[in-house]
């Protein structure tokens, strides 16, 4: 009997940011979700290929490598602001082959289902994870019995949400072998060595941040143990990726397990470089941690700040204080990591005095990246949802929610003008990266890393962002 094949698609990212100079320095990896959803299949004898568009943003190559290939599913995740992107991607898709079964994912996906499918071609949708529904969907199960999907069938069936997977050990490792893994390039400013691997040793948050969007992975923390973890980063290092970016939403929030992975680490001399792209809570790290990262091969960490003024942190629920961001940066340091930190301006209840003490506590961090992003009340978080009872969403169409887009465009700020945040936005970069303390310790890292020409090209802009 012929295998079922299936073809993945990740879409053009960079979209989001096409308008800013931030597309320099979008990290260009393979994305891990395709490689996980890929591996699921794989390991079932489904023949699978991916399309990304990151790589070959080409809608002819896309379609002649669609043709060849002929899958009897096609399977495309995305996040809100890309989904008429992925729109015109499927209508190609359906083109070619009117029998194909399109499916999505992704956080759109899991958070708007029915808008989903109304808006796009899609004939299903994935809610929540999709290693093992997609699975039940390929294997021809009946889709009113498979949970965590919605459907059409002449109207729309939103399915019972299916039960977050327990032990993440059981799942394959990410399949990157499917990837050009060569043609990947992360910029100098966030990345040491290329190509990049994306790893995650955990799925879910327990925090309850207001801007933070939990539809895919929930807020119930789950964790691959330390074994598994080296065995990804091994087989990231066999399959010639030079470095490891952890993209959990909380690599260290048992601190204990965080450790431990490091010590396997350090025993079993992995010896590859790695840092923790997507963050990590102030709150949820200590001196011997950190040192115990540093030893294990990890060259930095980026912290979740957010905000320089305590009410307005504790505003957004993110559950930390002032000190302890401070406790986090100093400790890092004395660790010999390199620390960059995640500001955001425009936050509910922001006045020009917090949106500058935002500032003048980055300058006082001294840290080695600072981004700060204006604040985008993102659809399914809980900022959105207070906005919209308050009848301060202004956007008609998903595009309009793109990172550093104009945000007068998606909501009206309760008590600032859109002129004074953005100045604020630039005052952020001009007085953080023009210190002359920062650009001289800028200057003496890009002569030891050896990566001048790539750094001017790159990371000077940001102050005009």
């Amino acid at each position: 009997m012929k295998s079922k094949k299936v073809f993945l698609v990740n879409p053009p990212f960079e979209k989001i940011y096409e308008k800013t100079n931030l597309k320099k320095v979008v990290p260009s990896n393979p994305p891990i979700g395709l490689a996980c959803i890929g591996a699921s299949l794989l390991r079932e004898g489904y023949e699978v290929k991916i399309f990304d568009f990151n790589l070959y943003n080409d809608k002819n190559k896309f379609a002649r490598e669609l043709k060849n290939f002929n899958p009897d599913f096609m399977g495309i995740s995305f996040v809100t602001p890309l989904i008429r992107e992925a729109e015109k991607i499927l209508k190609i898709a359906k083109k070619i082959n009117k029998k194909m079964i399109l499916i999505g994912g992704g956080p759109h996906c899991s958070s708007f289902p029915e808008s989903a499918l109304e808006e796009t071609s899609l004939d299903i949708v994935v809610i929540g994870e999709g290693d093992f529904t997609i699975l039940e969907i390929v294997k021809g199960e009946s889709l009113s019995k498979i949970k965590g999907i919605a459907y059409k069938n002449k109207k729309i069936f939103i399915n019972k949400r299916k039960e977050p997977i327990k032990d993440l050990d059981i799942l394959p490792f990410p399949a990157f072998h499917l990837f050009e893994i060569n043609k990947y390039k992360t910029s100098s400013v966030i990345s040491k060595k290329n190509p990049v691997a994306r790893l995650e040793t955990s799925r879910g948050c327990p925090y309850g941040c207001t801007y933070c969007n939990k539809s895919v992975f929930g807020r119930n923390f789950r964790v691959k143990s330390p074994k598994k973890v080296i065995g990804e980063f091994l087989q990231a290092k066999e399959l010639g990726l030079k470095e490891v970016h952890i993209i959990d939403d909380g690599f260290t929030t048992n601190i204990e397990r965080a450790k431990e992975i490091c010590d396997l680490l350090i025993r079993e001399k992995v010896n590859i470089g790695w840092h923790t792209a997507n963050g990590i809570r102030a709150d949820r790290v200590d001196l011997e941690l950190l040192k115990k990262m540093k030893q294990a091969g990890c060259w930095g960490i980026y912290l979740g700040i957010e905000s320089g003024n305590q009410e307005i942190l504790n505003k957004i629920k993110k559950g930390i204080t002032l000190e302890q961001v401070r406790n986090a940066v100093k400790w890092a340091k004395k660790a010999k990591l390199e620390v960059a930190g995640y500001f955001m301006i425009g936050l509910p209840g922001e006045t020009e005095e917090t949106m500058q003490q935002t500032i003048d506590f980055a300058k006082f961090l001294d840290l080695d990246l600072a981004k700060v992003s204006i604040t985008i009340p993102l659809p399914g978080t809980e900022i959105f949802d207070e906005l919209n009872q308050k009848n301060l969403i202004k956007a008609t169409d998903w595009e309009d929610f793109k990172f550093y887009s104009s945000h007068s465009k998606i909501y009206k700020h309760e008590n600032l003008s859109w002129r004074t945040i953005e100045k604020y936005s630039q005052k952020f970069y001009r007085e953080v990266y023009l210190r002359p303390s920062f650009i001289f310790k800028r200057i003496k890292k890009i002569i030891k890393n050896k990566t001048i020409a790539e750094d001017i090209k790159t990371f000077f802009f940001i102050k005009w962002v």
